[in-house]
């Protein structure tokens, strides 16, 4: 008799796929972004046109992984500079 976690079908990661162009099978629970399923699949459409996104994220997932602490601040300014360089919004000084 199979162990259930053997058998179950895990996908390639969303955010590794659009980031990267490959990508390693779903880390399931273990993954940052996990909340009853991968948080991120929900907004894939969107996240699909935007690789920039997708690696800050990527990058974030793998400094929660490695016990770092992340800004959440930070983590945000981030996200908001990819955000606006890709609406053409100049940052305020």
């Amino acid at each position: 008799m199979h162990d259930r976690s053997e058998t179950e079908h895990h996908p390639l990661c969303t955010i590794e796929l659009i980031a990267t162009g490959h990508a390693t099978r779903c880390p399931g629970a273990a993954c940052a972004f996990w909340d009853r399923g991968c948080a991120l699949a929900r907004v894939e459409v969107v996240l699909d046109g935007r690789p920039e996104v997708a690696r800050i994220l990527l990058d974030l997932r793998h400094e929660l992984e490695a016990g770092r602490t992340v800004e959440l601040e930070e983590a945000r300014s981030a996200l908001a500079h990819i955000l606006n360089d890709e609406e053409g919004i100049e940052a305020p000084l």
